[in-house]
């Protein structure tokens, strides 16, 4: 065997893709993918970085498959296979110590247990104003300061949070309540 047939069977096949020029290709799309499946942005972002972190650190492995592309694309769905569990769990643990230890919360007044419950349905901005301004007596300004909002935006969410209450419990000018 002469040196010439030595150089032919060592560039037998094409010369694999460069990883960053793989990356730059197809990392758009499992974003893409991920979002799709998840329904954000931001965890899919960070999925997809796990995936092709894989992926580069087994890229002269992967980029020899027939298919890295595929490859890739296991790997992002097993990201978020474990993503999920991991999510679910967390859900479940919260679950459980809130039944367990529900004891040891603060009981509130008869009286106002219909209020809070009420406040409880309002969106999670809204809800977060009104306890703040009614329970902890925070004005518009301590308010902003304290959620990182500007101040018109907290006197929006007290009116629109105030109203949804005042149909909530059934509260008019009768009950006390601005109509």
């Amino acid at each position: 065997m002469g040196p010439e047939q030595h150089d032919r069977d060592q560039r037998a096949g094409p010369a694999p893709e460069p990883f960053d020029a793989f990356y730059l290709r197809e990392y758009p799309a499992v974003v893409g993918l991920l979002q799709g499946l998840l329904r954000s942005r931001l965890v899919a972002e960070e999925l997809a970085q796990e995936s092709f972190l894989v992926a580069y650190r087994e890229w002269s492995r992967v980029s020899g498959l027939d298919n890295p592309r595929a490859w890739v694309r296991k790997v992002a769905m097993n990201q978020r296979g474990s993503f999920l569990r991991a999510y679910l769990r967390q859900q479940a643990r919260e679950r459980a110590s809130v039944v367990e230890y529900e004891d040891d919360t603060i009981k509130l007044a008869d009286d106002h247990a219909e209020v809070w419950q009420a406040i409880r349905t309002l969106p999670p901005s809204q809800a977060q104003v009104i306890a703040l301004h009614y329970y902890e007596d925070y004005s518009i300004t301590q308010i902003a300061a304290a959620l990182g909002r500007a101040p018109g935006t907290i006197k929006a969410q007290l009116h629109h949070g105030r109203r949804r209450l005042a149909r909530v419990l059934g509260a008019g000018p009768d009950r006390g309540w601005p109509a």
